[in-house]
C-alpha cells in the first residue's frame, strides 16, 4: 500500500474509532513515558499522543531546520507553523542525548521498521541519540516493503492490538 492510501485510510477513521484506538495505544505508551519525552504534533490523522505525553513529563516536540535535518526543542506551550505546515516551538534545541524517550509517528510499518514521509528526518535524528525509539500506528498501517540501508528500527511499536518490543534494540528497555 502506497504511502497516500495509508494516509488516506488513517484520515478516515470515524471519531468513534479513532477515539478508542488511540485510548488503547496511549494505555500501552503510558508506562514508557519519563523524563525528556520526544513527542510529536500528529498531522494527516497520526496517533494523537500530547496530552498523555503532557501529564506525563518534559515534552520536546520537532523543528525542521533545513532540507536534511531537525532538532528537539521544549514545548512551553506556544507554537508557529513550520516547515509542511506543522506547527512547531521554538526556542533552543535540546542535546539528542537528553532525551529518554522519543515517540516516532508513522506512515507505515513493516515489523520494526517504519516508513515516514520519506525526507529522512527522524532516520537522521534517531542515529544521534540512545533514547528509547517507541513507534506508534494503527494497525491499518502495516504494510509489507523494503527498508533502505539508512533506515532506522524502533525498539518498542505499539498499535491498538499490539506492543512489541524489538530483541535487536541497541538501547536498553529498563521500562516494564
Amino acid at each position: 500500500m502506497d504511502r497516500k492510501a495509508t494516509i488516506h485510510k488513517r484520515k478516515h477513521l470515524s471519531l468513534i474509532q479513532r477515539q478508542q484506538k488511540e485510548k488503547a495505544i496511549v494505555q500501552k505508551l503510558l508506562p514508557f513515558l519519563e523524563g525528556n519525552i520526544g513527542a510529536y504534533m500528529p498531522i494527516l490523522g497520526e496517533v494523537d499522543i500530547m496530552e498523555v505525553s503532557l501529564a506525563k513529563g518534559k515534552v520536546f516536540l520537532p523543528k525542521v531546520l533545513d532540507n536534511q535535518n531537525m532538532e528537539f526543542i521544549l514545548f512551553d506551550g506556544n507554537l508557529k507553523e513550520g516547515a509542511f505546515g506543522v506547527m512547531e516551538p521554538s526556542g533552543p534545541a535540546v542535546d539528542p542525548e537528553s532525551l529518554d524517550v522519543i515517540v516516532v509517528p508513522m506512515v507505515n510499518f513493516c515489523g520494526f521498521h517504519r516508513r515516514g514521509y520519506g525526507k529522512g528526518y527522524y532516520d537522521r535524528y534517531l542515529k544521534k541519540t540512545k533514547a528509547l525509539k517507541i513507534g506508534v500506528a494503527f494497525d491499518l498501517q502495516e504494510d509489507e516493503f523494503s527498508t533502505g540501508q539508512y533506515d532506522v528500527d524502533m525498539d518498542i511499536l505499539i498499535t491498538e492490538t499490539k506492543l512489541w518490543r524489538n530483541p535487536n534494540a541497541n538501547t536498553i528497555l529498563w521500562r516494564q
